[in-house]
């Protein structure tokens, strides 16, 4: 059994660049990509042209047309950002699952890593040549969060929770295990309550987060009703940079 580290940090100011023409580059870096659901209802009907029939379906699936307008936004934001990584047209992208069932873009190019988050009006993309996971939550004052505290956090945590403004720091703390598991692919499991998730440098053991490596987590939030976190190996000497795109730009 290895113990794994894990350094984390509330990021309280967030530049998000405007960036109308962008160097879609992949160095040493994160990109965060912040996309707005509501912006982009009037291009639905392109957006949705560029996903595959299976694509289609699973938009198709869901009841609420909010929701259904989402998928397609969030899709589409993929397939656009991560062509333009590629240089390929983004309905020529083609997902494959692997092997920890986290999927991933077949390419010929240099392999990207990719994981996307969305909740309320809002798409996050995180970009990267190493692994990265993303959790995005709205901070919904009528969710009875109470009820899930014993089974989901640690007795600090919980302590935490229930100082000040509880229901945001529940989900500061929420989007940070959820973050973790969409970076190492482990699920929302019974490990759940001991992934560390208060500010600091934590230590934990390479069972409880399903990695041997250090990982960093960086808070942050997208709007007054959402707040994200970003999961990645810390291991490299990386940048993080947060994009606010509009897809019409680029």
């Amino acid at each position: 059994m290895d113990i794994v580290s894990v350094e984390i940090q509330y990021l309280d100011t967030v530049e998000w660049r405007q960036d109308i023409v962008r160097n879609f580059t992949m160095g040493d870096e994160i990109d965060v990509w912040r996309v707005k659901t509501a912006d982009h209802l009037v291009l639905i009907t392109q957006l949705i042209k560029l996903l595959l029939p299976d694509e289609v379906k699973r938009a198709e699936r869901y009841y609420q047309e909010k929701d259904r307008q989402r998928f397609i936004v969030s899709r589409a934001a993929l397939r656009i950002i991560l062509g333009r990584y590629l240089g390929q047209e983004p309905e020529d992208l083609r997902f494959e699952i692997g092997p920890n069932k986290k999927p991933f873009v077949k390419s010929t190019r240099a392999a990207i890593n990719y994981n996307v988050s969305h909740s309320d009006e809002w798409v996050t993309i995180a970009v990267s040549k190493i692994a990265v996971g993303i959790d995005t939550e709205k901070i919904d004052r009528l969710f009875a969060y109470k009820e899930i505290l014993a089974d989901n956090f640690s007795e600090e945590e919980i302590r935490f929770i229930n100082k000040g403004e509880s229901m945001e720091r529940f989900i500061l703390l929420w989007t940070r295990k959820e973050a973790i598991t969409k970076l190492t692919s482990q699920g929302l499991d019974e490990r759940l309550k001991d992934i560390p998730c208060l500010d600091g440098k934590r230590l934990t053991n390479n069972n409880i987060v399903n990695s041997s490596k250090a990982i960093k987590l960086i808070s942050f939030s997208l709007d007054d009703s959402n707040l994200a976190t970003l999961a990645y190996e810390s291991g490299h000497s990386i940048s993080v940079h947060f994009h606010d795109i509009n897809l019409t730009s680029i």
